[in-house]
This record gives structure tokens, sequence and C-alpha cells, in this order.
């Protein structure tokens, strides 16, 4: 990895940290993007500090925001640098109803529009790579069926579990969709479920005497990590695309996912929710 460069999206803490800190020693550059400047800062020197690995960098971005998703892209794009690897690992699960500064349902927004911008932002970068990675981190929470309309929009009664598992099913749908639209493009786009992570913001449902014995049902972020790193700088990992893994190996997911003419639309509808083109893709 010592001549790639990648992106970890909310690497400041958790399995965001732990993928970047492991990408950063096997040698990769690594740009951090992360939403506090001194929380990101503070983990930046903390990677540089543990692996020695000074090709560090800090973007800023709220991942609320389509424009700040679009800041943050133009601020690498100017560099000229190809990426190799992008690593869509930001996320969060609200247990209240809030919507996005471009109106839409702040789980929706934050767990899938981002990525889905970021990536469609970023694609010529990766196709500048010899074998570019699109990792995307999705989860085993997947709901059953896909209501666009209601997706995007905060519903009453409100539940964050449910928000969350719609978010998820969009994320493996899209990288199902786009995985195979790339196919011979030389960009692998694979999804994952890294476990149940214990952090202290995963555990702010568990009920507080139980927060003791929450760490030792969950993995650790360094755990959760592991199968972000194999997707992401493995040899054989490169070859794979299309695929959703949990528990170290490709596993299924819910059968709606499968659902190519949902995927389609779900794919069109999104290019309509970000402002991107028709031929996003840049493909013929």
């Amino acid at each position: 990895m010592k001549e790639k460069i990648c992106m970890v999206t909310g690497a400041n803490s958790g399995i965001g940290f732990a993928a970047a800190r492991g990408l950063a020693e096997r040698g990769a550059a690594v740009v951090m993007v992360c939403r506090n400047r001194e929380r990101g800062e503070a983990a930046r020197k903390e990677i540089v500090r543990q692996t020695g690995n000074e090709r560090i960098e800090l973007l800023l971005c709220d991942l609320s925001s389509l424009k700040s998703v679009r800041d943050v892209s133009e601020a690498f794009r100017s560099r000229g640098d190809r990426l190799d690897v992008l690593v869509n690992n930001a996320g969060g699960l609200f247990d209240r109803p809030q919507t996005s500064a471009d109106g839409f349902e702040m789980t929706f927004a934050v767990n899938y529009l981002a990525p889905y911008l970021l990536t469609h932002l970023l694609l010529d970068k990766l196709r500048a790579s010899d074998n570019g990675r699109i990792v995307n981190v999705a989860s085993v929470m997947q709901a059953k069926t896909l209501d666009l309309d209601a997706a995007i929009r905060p519903q009453t009664p409100y539940s964050g579990f449910n928000a969350y598992r719609t978010a998820k099913l969009a994320v493996i749908m899209a990288t199902y969709f786009m995985a195979e639209r790339l196919g011979g493009s030389g960009i692998a786009v694979n999804a994952l479920h890294p476990g149940v992570i214990y952090t202290p913001q995963s555990t702010r449902s568990v009920p507080g005497f139980l927060r003791p014995l929450a760490k030792l049902f969950m993995s650790s972020p360094e755990q959760g990590a592991r199968l972000i790193l194999h997707l992401a700088a493995s040899p054989e990992a490169g070859s794979s695309s299309g695929k959703y893994y949990a528990g170290g190996r490709a596993v299924s997911t819910v059968p709606v996912s499968y659902d190519s003419q949902q995927q389609r639309v779900l794919y069109e509808r999104s290019l309509q929710w970000t402002g991107l083109p028709e031929n996003a893709l840049g493909l013929d």
C-alpha cells in the first residue's frame, strides 16, 4: 500500500480511526474526512505518532450537507491526485427525527446520500488508479422493503432503527447497481457489515447498569476494521466486486436488495436528490 492514496470518512474515532490507522501502518497516504477539526486533528496526530507515517491529511466535511460533500470532494480533486481506495465509513443513528440542511431525513442523508454523492464526485480519481476500490460500510440491519418517498422524510411515529435499516439497505442496493454498471472499469465496489462495535456512542441505547457488560459481547473497533482493511488492501479483494461481506466472507442480503428494477429507481432518484447529471457514472 506504500504507493496508494486512501480516503476514509468518519476517521477520527471507532472503526474509521482503526481503518485509517491500519492503512497508515501499511504505508498508504491517508486522507481523513472528519466533521470536527479539533477531534480530527487529534486523531491525525495520534495516527502519525502510532505509525510513524507522516502522509496523513485531514479534510473537514459535514456529511449532513450536500454542499459540504461537494466542497470536500473539490478540495481533494483540486490537487490532481488519483484515489486508490475510498472507504465510506461515516454514519449515524439518531434517536429523534431530524432533517438535514437539504431537507432530507437525517439518517438517510448521512448514511446514504452523502457517500453516494462523494463516490460519484471522486469516480474519475478512482478510475485513475490501476485498481480503484470503493468500500461501503453497511450493516446486518436491513429493511425488508424500500419506500423511497418515506425514506427521505422523517416518519411519524419515528424509529431511528427503522430509518437506519432503510438507509443501509439503500447503501447495499447502490453498491450492487454501481458494481454491475462499472464492470470492466477496474473499480471494485463492495459493501460490508463490520460487526457490532463497542464505542461509547453505540451503547447509548443500553441501560447504564448493563453498559460494562456490553463490551464483553461487542467487537472492538480494531476487530471491526479488519474486513474494511481486507477489502481495501488485499490483492484478492481487488478482483471482487458487487458483494456484501460479513463475518469475513461474502454473504447474501435481504431479497429486495437484488431487485434490479428497484436498484435502478433508487439510483435514478438519488441522482435527482443529489443534483448529479444522468451520466454521473461516466459511461457511454
